[in-house]
């Protein structure tokens, strides 16, 4: 073979020869000198500047694309060889310094050589590829088990039986995750301690900066992001597949786990920390749960409701679903049962209070069916009394008791109505099995059902123009704040707009009378001190409505129907004339509640 000696030439640029036909592509894996042929061989000899001879090397010259194409896909299939070469190429160009010789548009190097490369990511790129494929495992089965709620877990696990996969998850699931946690840490620890020894192997500590990029987009790409975006979306299937090996791998790595909870128990004791144990669904998160059941579809809007009214039952007490007294139907002991035979055709109730000598010393209960017995047997109805076929004693429930128990006593005591007492033991009123249901379930009405009776049950509110309403006194005032977009005192002492009228003006009115009130608009955060007091009269405006309160309906006992009327001109004259026209009482009242910070009703007498 011919030979050509080059005395050290910056750039060498050589010609290739033309590719020989019938020549077999060129495996550098299997290459052998003595069987090359030699028409695709050039061979050059370089002499270096010192006295030591360069050896002679031998290089394949083939422009052939087949063999172009199949070094690329060997270094693909040698894992991370192609980002370690491009970083080590820019991060380490001292390590990977050219001697100027050229061959199919590759370097050779005097440092890590590229057959160095490849032999030690084939030794190392399994292992390397394995430690990976568990990282992502272990990042899979911990986002699918915890994606799962705890009582998605005892769904399926109740529906797969004693066999399932979910059974073992719903039996000890801080065993998986414990196993999970273990793995991970290892399995990452284990993988940037093999990329970083083979990247130091290969070129040096300029490899220490090349193997934590790497990592840290592989770890990020390949055992983070994708496999958790994986399992957030499937999480059950995943779960299901993933549980049984992290099973089995908890029978070596849970005992180890045990020995590092042990210890972290510890450290935390040592600096005076305690775990709680928390619900792991507060009410609060059932009833967003709920609503985004509703919006989504899974439930009606009805059954929310329901479920919602149950969730608020246990903190609900007896005076807030009585039936006050004064709108109380009773009969006297002494009335016949002719009498109570015309009560019953006019008001169609089933059980009536029985009261001697007032109403409010009710001694017992006479229920309807019994005087349809009399009717049917032919008794003497004019000359018995309701008396003599009532309950007795009356069962009597104080007005604080809550509803949820007095629901229970119902079911115990089997009776459908109490006599309500405060705490001076006088009659207050009356409260219903029907009226605890309807808490849950909302009003039920029947044919029987009075006008009267439906709006003292649902309130009233009627729009007769923009900004003016007219309100059934029995209106609840959480009703009213809903529909006028008000904020009302949270400290009141009142359930419904008679009470809230009668505290503004400090007395019951009369038919004709009005009031000015400035009310703090609904969903209004609270401006910052600052801004209040460079913008006071602006903010005032802005966050308040000036109403007037017209009573359209009442006697001396009660007021009955109320005309809100929203003054839109919000100026400081009618702010300041509607807090002048307020009760002394109130002012100060809610002037303490806005200092407190409630803030919920909105008076100036000085500011402006």
């Amino acid at each position: 073979m011919n030979s050509t000696l080059l005395k050290a030439p910056t750039f060498i640029h050589y010609r290739p020869l033309p590719p020989p036909r019938n020549l077999k592509p060129f495996n550098p894996f299997q290459y052998n000198p003595q069987n090359t042929n030699t028409t695709s061989i050039q061979t050059l000899n370089i002499s270096r500047t010192s006295n030591t001879p360069f050896n002679t090397k031998v290089y394949p010259i083939n422009n052939n694309p087949e063999s172009k194409k199949f070094d690329f896909q060997g270094l693909i299939r040698s894992g991370i060889v192609m980002g370690l070469l491009v970083l080590g190429v820019v991060r380490c160009q001292k390590a990977l310094a050219m001697d100027g010789l050229a061959h199919k548009g590759m370097v050779c190097m005097n440092g890590p050589k590229v057959a160095q490369v490849l032999r030690v990511f084939r030794e190392q790129g399994v292992i390397l590829a394995a430690l990976l494929s568990l990282s992502a495992f272990f990042s899979m089965a911990e986002t699918s088990i915890t994606t799962l709620s705890p009582w998605k877990v005892r769904e399926l696990a109740e529906k797969e039986g004693e066999n399932g996969v979910f059974k073992l998850l719903r039996t000890d699931i801080t065993r998986f995750l414990t196993t999970i946690l273990i793995g991970t840490t290892v399995v990452n620890i284990g993988a940037t301690a093999l990329f970083t020894e083979a990247a130091t192997t290969v070129f040096g500590e300029a490899g220490v900066s090349a193997a934590t990029a790497v990592m840290t987009v592989v770890v990020l790409l390949l055992t983070e992001i994708t496999p958790k975006s994986i399992a957030v979306h499937n999480a059950t299937a995943v779960a299901r597949a993933v549980v049984r090996p992290v099973a089995w791998l908890s029978v070596v790595l849970y005992p180890v786990g045990r020995v590092v909870t042990f210890l972290s128990m510890g450290m935390l004791k040592i600096l005076g920390l305690k775990g709680k144990s928390e619900p792991s669904v507060t009410e609060d998160e059932l009833k967003l749960m709920l609503r985004v059941a509703e919006l989504s579809g899974a439930i009606e809007e009805e059954e929310q409701d329901m479920i919602e009214n149950v969730l608020e039952i246990k903190d609900t007490h007896v005076k807030e679903v009585m039936t006050p007294l004064v709108d109380v139907v009773a009969v006297n002991s002494n009335a016949t049962l002719v009498e109570f035979h015309h009560l019953w055709v006019t008001h169609q109730y089933s059980r009536v209070p029985v009261f001697e000598q007032r109403i409010d010393n009710i001694v017992g209960v006479a229920y309807a069916m019994d005087l349809l017995e009399l009717i049917k047997k032919g008794d003497m109805l004019e000359t018995a009394v309701v008396g003599e076929i009532a309950h007795k004693p009356a069962y009597f429930v104080p007005d604080s008791m809550l509803v949820w128990n007095l629901l229970r006593e119902f079911r115990v005591r089997k009776v459908h109505m109490a006599v309500v007492l405060n705490e001076y033991g006088g009659t207050v009123g009356i409260v219903t099995l029907e009226d605890v249901v309807e808490e849950i379930v909302g009003e039920i009405f029947d044919e029987n059902d009075s006008k009267e009776e439906i709006e003292r049950k649902t309130g009233n509110i009627v729009k007769r123009a923009e900004g003016v309403f007219d309100v059934d006194a029995n209106t609840s005032i959480y009703q009213l704040s809903e529909e006028l977009d008000i904020m009302l005192p949270e400290d009141h002492q009142y359930e419904t707009v008679s009470g809230f009228i009668c505290e503004a003006f400090g007395y019951i009115p009369r038919t004709g009378e009005s009031i000015k009130v400035v009310l703090k608009k609904a969903n209004e955060e609270d401006k910052d001190d600052d801004n209040e007091q460079e913008n006071d009269g602006q903010d005032q405006k802005d966050r308040s409505q000036t109403f007037k309160l017209g009573i359209l309906a009442g006697n001396c006992r009660k007021v009955n129907t109320v005309r809100f009327e929203r003054i839109n001109n919000n100026s400081a004259k009618e702010i300041k004339e509607a807090a002048r026209l307020m009760p002394r009482f109130w002012k100060k009242k809610l002037k303490n509640d806005e200092n407190s910070g409630s803030g919920d009703i909105l008076l100036e007498e000085s500011k402006q």
